[in-house]
């Protein structure tokens, strides 16, 4: 497939139950200053009473349809097969592109044609759009990595919708809560080249309704079966993923104990140990 200056890129955008926040998600693809963007948008089966197709209804621009719920996976791979873009990133419907982020990763890649893909730096904010200062260690590490880290967000994740359609580089429809986990590793064991840019390209939106966090121990229990099914070293695992926790942990208690105090900081160990954290 031939290159050009500027391709057409797709943000493929699965939502259930998401008009809270999906304005804000449309309104960042808008306001990118890329020329080609098709957004693909697949309500999954909404039980709102209308209201996550009503903000739909709202956007002449979008490439959208409603059908019954699939789950996740399987609507983010159907936007994958109806996708014409030659460059995909899916973008879950509570989260944002930050300003200019197509045209930085598509400058990318377009500098770097031998590559797969490119990811970026993603930020998290609460449920009212404020950024966290929340620190992700190893943000720039390699793909081979991620299986250890968990580094990489998909909506910061620009890649070549050719390589996942040749590689077969779908999501696993069976899985509930990790099927991001277990695609990108896949990208890593079917050599995909992935490149890093270092700045911020989407923002995660963290709220007490997201799946991950209310299916916190069922999420936990599938990723152990994903990890054992990739082969990912338990003791690399082990180590590298403790290394990655304890940096987070180490710097939230030193900015408490900047903040909140002697107590502030305690607290937050007492919490972390009784697993409140």
């Amino acid at each position: 497939m031939e290159v050009t200056l500027s391709p057409l890129v797709s943000i493929i955008t699965p939502v259930y139950n998401g008009a809270q926040y999906l304005d804000d998600l449309i309104q960042s693809v808008l306001l990118q200053d890329y020329p080609h963007i098709e957004h693909v948008v697949i309500d999954d089966g909404s039980k709102d009473d209308g209201a996550t197709v009503a903000i739909l209804n709202k956007y002449s621009h979008l490439h959208w349809l409603s059908r019954a719920n699939k789950g996740q996976y399987s609507t983010m791979n159907d936007g994958l097969q109806i996708a014409k873009g030659q460059y995909v990133c899916f973008v879950s419907a509570d989260d944002i592109l930050t300003t200019g982020a197509v045209r930085a990763a598509i400058d990318y890649l377009l500098q770097h044609r031998s590559f797969d893909g490119v990811f970026g730096i993603t930020s998290y904010m609460d449920h009212n759009g404020i950024v966290f200062p929340f620190l992700v260690p190893f943000r720039g590490a390699s793909l081979g990595f991620y299986q250890y880290f968990a580094h990489i967000a998909h909506c910061s994740l620009y890649v070549k919708a050719e390589t996942l359609r040749k590689k077969d580089l779908f999501f696993n429809p069976a899985l509930k809560y990790t099927g991001d986990y277990d695609w990108i590793v896949r990208m890593h064991l079917e050599r995909c080249k992935v490149g890093f840019l270092n700045r911020e390209l989407s923002r995660v939106r963290l709220h007490e309704s997201q799946t991950s966090r209310k299916y916190k121990n069922d999420s936990f229990s599938e990723l152990d079966v994903v990890r054992k099914k990739l082969r990912v070293n338990p003791l690399a695992y082990a180590v590298l993923s403790g290394v990655n926790i304890w940096t987070i942990r180490v710097w939230k208690t030193a900015r408490l104990l900047n903040e909140a105090g002697l107590l502030g900081a305690v607290k937050f160990l007492f919490g972390f140990i009784f697993k409140k954290v």
